[in-house]
């Protein structure tokens, strides 16, 4: 049995807006407002391209089928390793890799009875799907937590581990069972430019993962960015959108790219420097939530599953501990 766009809508999380053509829907997980305004031509650094990719999306619905199949079709730009997931109550049961077949079916046999099946997006790529088939009955399943919004770089849009499911975003929603929100795009920055209120999603909670990159002093001068001015603007600007909102700034993960410890650790501070003005925002030092070694990330700057689920954990109990 197909099952049409619309009811294949319902069981998607993690998307705001969705486009139909030539029978496929494409989940995005910004606004069309906000996709827009990455038009313009000062995003000429990759990040409009990434924010179409699809990590953090994927599918959640209870059935009895047995059989689950569509038909997808997965965009030319695409970085690093990408996945369909399949888990079947909780458990990851199969993987399907989509490098070098961009255009294809994905079927997938399940166990007999009634169980919860969640199917995850590749995190950098693009995914259309169109004709989703199963052989059994269906139900959609609601949202019945907090809204999370997650505002970060490629390690929140999913880079680094093997498989899609393995980011620490993905494994924070198991955790929590919050309804998150990722937006995560590969190099992004402070830009407080970028920060608007998002249609059909109110956040009950924010996260910002933000720093790693541009952090060196000479992007002042190559590309004309002040990290100090960034940081002071996003944050001023966050704030007065969400006043009274909690929200939660984890500072830069520890990396190991030749990178000059001391002005990063300068980064660090200027962040908190400025989160700390403000009674609504707390901060998580990131140099606590991965060790750091390099067998905890896959290429020295991205945690790797390994170093996504000590993340995805020990954030868990930090927010636990203040209550956010």
């Amino acid at each position: 049995m197909i099952l049409s766009n619309k009811t294949v809508k319902k069981f998607i999380k993690g998307a705001l807006y969705f486009t139909e053509e030539k029978g496929y829907l494409t989940p995005f997980r910004y606004t069309k407002a906000q996709l827009d305004h990455m038009a313009e031509k000062s995003y000429d650094y990759g990040w409009r391209a990434r924010a179409k990719f699809s990590g953090g999306i994927r599918m959640e619905l209870i059935t009895d089928s047995q059989n689950i199949s569509f038909d997808y079709k997965a965009s030319d730009i695409h970085e690093r390793s990408n996945t369909i997931d399949l888990f079947v109550d909780g458990v990851l049961s199969s993987v399907y890799k989509i490098e070098d077949k961009l255009k294809g079916t994905v079927h997938f046999s399940v166990p007999e009875g009634k169980k919860k099946i969640t199917i995850y997006f590749p995190n950098e790529s693009k995914l259309d799907i169109k004709k989703f088939s199963i052989d059994g009955k269906y139900k959609a399943i609601k949202e019945k937590s907090e809204s999370v919004l997650i505002i970060g770089d490629s390690i929140t849009q999913g880079a680094g581990p093997e498989i899609s499911s393995a980011s620490y975003l993905h494994s924070l929603t198991r955790k929590t069972g919050y309804n998150i929100l990722g937006q995560g795009v590969g190099g992004y920055r402070y830009e407080a430019r970028d920060l608007m209120k998002l249609d059909g999603f109110e956040p009950d909670k924010i996260i910002v993962f933000l720093g790693t990159n541009y952090y060196d002093e000479a992007c002042l001068h190559t590309c004309g960015y002040d990290y100090k001015r960034g940081v002071a603007d996003f944050y001023k600007r966050l704030s007065e959108l969400y006043p009274s909102t909690k929200i939660l700034s984890i500072t830069p993960l520890w990396r190991n790219n030749n990178v000059d410890m001391k002005r990063l650790k300068w980064c660090i501070d200027t962040i908190k420097e400025e989160c700390y003005k403000y009674p609504n925002i707390s901060v998580v030092d990131g140099f606590m939530l991965v060790p750091n070694v390099d067998e905890c990330f896959s290429d020295k700057v991205h945690p790797n599953a390994y170093g996504s689920e000590l993340l995805a954990t020990n954030l868990y109990k930090f927010m636990k501990k203040i209550k956010f």
